[in-house]
């Protein structure tokens, strides 16, 4: 089944091996991976979303310009190194994969759960849709902004998941937009090295 979607990127027209599959194999197909990455660095495995805080930490070095202070998975050697960790950028280019990069949004707090996803069926109004977390060239892309209220200026953290501006409910108005002071306050996870998860690795 992947190979109708490889190949139909690749040749840019629909590939025959779409032919081969109805559009309920297709659903069932898209919910198995929404289960597997849930389950694999998701919110569905204990161990997941620390695999995304080393990451984590150096964003919040990149906004502060500060060092990164992390005891994870990062390379303190290249990360200490302003020729290969530089923190006077305006603009920072990161890849990874997609399984990487739901690490990452659980880490950061995004797109939290209520509650784990059926085993054997998919709910329709669910909010875990990989296909669109993650999808062909997807997407994080984390903006720092200097607004001005009554003209005083602040630093706010605005975060856009495939070009949608995501709530960050978790420090702000659920607008979009938060101090960046707030935002860094908001990392605790991350921050705590995984408060401890990190270790369990290798438990």
């Amino acid at each position: 089944m992947s190979l109708c979607a490889f190949e139909t990127v690749y040749e840019e027209k629909t590939s025959p091996f779409c032919d081969l599959f109805s559009l309920e194999e297709f659903q069932a197909y898209e919910y198995y991976w929404d289960l597997l990455r849930y389950h694999r660095t998701g919110y569905g495995n204990p161990l997941g979303r620390v695999q995304g805080v080393g990451y984590v930490n150096e964003l919040l070095a990149r906004l502060t310009g500060s060092p990164v202070e992390d005891r994870t998975q990062t390379n303190s050697t290249l990360d200490s190194s302003p020729v290969t960790f530089p923190l006077d950028r305006t603009v920072y280019a990161d890849f990874s994969h997609d399984i990487e990069m739901v690490a990452i949004y659980g880490a950061l707090g995004l797109f939290p759960q209520t509650s784990h996803p059926n085993p054997t069926k998919a709910d329709p109004q669910r909010t875990w849709v990989i296909s669109r977390l993650v999808p062909f060239s997807g997407r994080m892309v984390t903006e720092k902004l200097r607004c001005f209220e009554a003209e005083i200026p602040g630093d706010f953290v605005r975060i856009l998941i495939n070009d949608a501006v995501q709530p960050l409910a978790f420090c702000g108005l659920g607008d979009g937009l938060c101090e960046l002071e707030a935002f860094v306050e908001s990392q605790t996870y991350a921050r705590s090295n995984g408060g401890g998860d990190f270790d369990k690795c290798f438990q």
